[in-house]
C-alpha cells in the first residue's frame, strides 16, 4: 500500500514576513461557492503580541519541492493566542465580498447593476470598491457563464455582493452541455504570480479525459463513501417529471414559482416549466455518492478537476469530480479529496 509523502516543508507568510515556527493545522477547499479556510497553530513566543486580525497571510505547502506560488493566500479573521502558541484562522479574499464584514451593494431603480452579467458585475465592483489600495482579489481570469445572465431587475436594500453573484450563477445550466448530463457553473480562487484570482468555472463532463488516476499501488491510501437516494421526481405548478422507475425509492423536489420568475420562464408555459423539472432531476443523478479519498499524491489539484478512481467496487470506480480537498500539515501530511457529491450545505440548485 502507498505511503503518505512525509517530505514536506510548509511555510506561513504574513505580510510577506516568513514566521519561524513549528506550524501545523488544515487548509480546507470545501467547494459549491463556500470559502477556502486555514487553521493554523504558531509555536512562536512573540508573534501573539502582534496585531493580526485582517492581515494577508500565504501559505506555502512545499511538497516535494519549493512552491512558487502559495497554496493558500487569505485574510486573518481570527486569532487565538495562549502561553504555548497562536491559533490563527484565515479566510481566502472572498470574505472581502462576503459575510457580515464584506461589501454590500444596494441595488434600487435608479442604483443598479442592470445591463451587467454576473462577470461584468463582478469586475466593475471589485475594481471601483475592494482593489483601491492593494489588488487583494484578483478579477484578471474572471470570465463569464454561457448562457450570460443579466443583473437587469434584481434588486435588494443591503445584500453582499458575492451573496448576490452566487444566486446568479448558480441557475445556470451550460447551453452548451448535453442535455442528459447537463453541467452548472461555481466560483473558485485560483493562486497565481499576481495574487489569488476569482474565477468562474464550468463543470467538466464526465467522459473528458481524467487528469489523473488512484489505485492503491498508485496514490490511493484508502478510501470510503456513502450512498443516498438523488431526487428523481420533480413536482412543477405544470405537472410532474418522474426520472426512470425509481428503484430506490421515491425521493422528490419541488419547484417553485419563485424558481420560474428568476430564470424568466413564464408560468403559462408548461413546456419550460418541465424542462426546468427534468434539468434539477437530472443535475441530482450526477450525484448519487459521496466519495472520500485519502491520497499520497494530487495535493494541488483544483475543484472541478476530473480523476480516475481504480478500486474493486465496480459501481463507484471510474471518473469523478473532484468537490472538495483537506490537507491537514505538521508532523505529518494527511490529503483528503470529496468526490462526486457536493456538500450539504449547498446541495441543491433550485430549493
Amino acid at each position: 500500500m502507498v505511503q503518505a509523502n512525509t517530505f514536506l516543508q510548509p511555510k506561513v507568510y504574513i505580510d510577506d514576513t516568513e514566521i519561524t515556527s513549528d506550524l501545523q493545522g488544515r487548509v480546507s477547499f470545501t467547494g459549491n461557492n463556500q470559502l477556502n479556510k486555514l487553521t493554523v497553530k504558531l509555536s512562536h513566543p512573540d508573534i501573539q503580541h502582534q496585531a493580526l486580525l485582517y492581515k494577508k497571510i500565504k501559505f506555502f505547502l512545499n511538497n516535494g519541492s519549493s512552491d512558487t506560488v502559495p497554496t493558500f493566500t487569505g485574510i486573518i479573521t481570527q486569532v487565538t493566542p495562549s502561553e504555548k502558541e497562536t491559533s490563527i484562522t484565515a479566510l481566502d479574499p472572498r470574505i472581502l465580498i462576503s459575510g457580515k464584514d464584506g461589501h454590500k451593494v444596494r441595488l434600487t431603480d435608479t442604483d443598479n447593476y442592470d445591463g451587467y452579467t454576473v462577470g461584468a458585475f463582478l469586475y466593475s465592483f471589485i475594481t471601483e470598491y475592494v482593489n483601491t489600495e492593494e489588488k487583494r482579489l484578483g478579477v484578471d481570469m474572471l470570465t463569464d457563464t454561457n448562457p450570460t445572465i443579466s443583473l437587469t431587475g434584481q434588486r435588494t436594500q443591503r445584500g453582499t455582493v458575492y451573496t448576490i453573484a452566487k444566486n446568479v450563477v448558480k441557475k445556470v445550466i451550460d447551453s452548451d452541455s448535453d442535455f442528459l448530463n447537463p453541467l452548472t457553473y461555481f466560483f473558485d480562487v485560483i493562486e497565481s504570480e499576481k495574487g489569488p484570482q476569482l474565477v468562474i468555472k464550468k463543470e467538466k463532463a464526465l467522459n473528458e479525459a481524467p487528469i489523473t488516476s488512484f489505485t492503491y499501488d498508485d496514490g490511493l491510501i484508502k478510501y470510503s463513501y456513502k450512498r443516498r437516494t438523488p431526487k428523481n421526481t420533480a413536482i412543477y405548478k405544470g405537472g410532474k417529471f418522474i426520472y426512470s422507475n425509481r428503484p430506490t425509492g421515491q425521493s422528490v423536489v419541488s419547484i417553485n414559482t419563485t424558481d420560474f420568475k428568476k430564470r424568466g420562464i413564464p408560468l403559462e408555459s408548461v413546456a419550460e416549466q418541465r424542462q426546468l423539472a427534468i434539468e434539477q432531476v437530472l443535475l441530482e443523478q450526477q450525484e448519487k455518492d459521496e466519495i472520500s479519498i485519502t491520497v499520497s499524491k494530487g495535493y494541488d489539484l483544483g475543484l472541478g478537476s476530473l480523476v480516475r478512481l481504480n478500486i474493486p467496487e465496480d459501481d463507484i470506480s471510474g471518473t469523478h469530480r473532484v468537490v472538495g480537498k483537506s490537507i491537514s500539515f505538521g508532523n505529518k501530511m494527511t490529503c483528503t479529496l470529496k468526490l462526486n457529491r457536493k456538500p450539504l450545505k449547498l446541495s441543491t440548485f433550485i430549493q
